[in-house]
C-alpha cells in the first residue's frame, strides 16, 4: 500500500516532512482533513434521482469492505474520481489505493462513520451523520 503521504498521484495530499513522519499513524483529524483535501478545486459529479431532478452533488462517493471483513483492519475509499473538472468516473479500491486516497480504520464504526461523511464539516456532516443514524 503506498504512503498515505503520497502527494505524487495527488497534488494536494500532505506531503511527508521526512522519513519518520511517513511511518507515523494517521489521526482521524488528519484523515478528515486529507479526505477534503483530495478534491479541492475538482467540481462536483451531479446525481439526478429516476425523474431527472437534481437530487445531490458529490465529490467523493465514499465506499468501504465493512460487510464481512473479519481481518479488524476496515478502509474506505471514494468510489469515484475525478478525470477532468466537473467529469466523475468510476474507481476501484485497487485505484484509490494507488492514488493515495485508501483511508484505513481499526474500529469498525470509525470506519462506517467516515465511509457515511464524518469527514465533511457543517450542514454536509450533519445531513452525513443523519443518514448514518438512520442506517442503524
Amino acid at each position: 500500500m503506498p504512503s498515505i503521504y503520497n502527494s505524487k498521484m495527488n497534488k494536494n495530499a500532505p506531503a511527508a516532512k521526512d522519513e519518520k513522519d511517513k511511518k507515523r499513524k494517521e489521526s482521524l483529524h488528519e484523515k478528515k482533513k486529507r479526505a477534503r483535501a483530495i478534491r479541492e478545486g475538482k467540481g462536483v459529479q451531479k446525481n439526478y434521482d429516476e425523474k431527472g431532478k437534481l437530487e445531490s452533488k458529490s465529490t467523493h462517493r465514499m465506499g468501504d469492505d465493512i460487510i464481512d471483513n473479519k481481518t479488524g483492519v476496515y478502509h474506505v475509499f471514494p468510489t469515484i474520481r475525478p478525470k477532468s473538472k466537473n467529469n466523475y468516473v468510476k474507481q476501484s479500491p485497487k485505484e484509490a489505493e494507488d492514488r493515495g486516497e485508501m483511508f484505513t480504520f481499526k474500529n469498525k464504526k470509525k470506519a462506517k462513520k467516515f465511509a457515511y461523511g464524518s469527514w465533511k464539516k457543517g450542514k454536509d456532516k450533519r445531513d452525513a451523520m443523519k443518514e448514518y443514524r438512520k442506517s442503524k
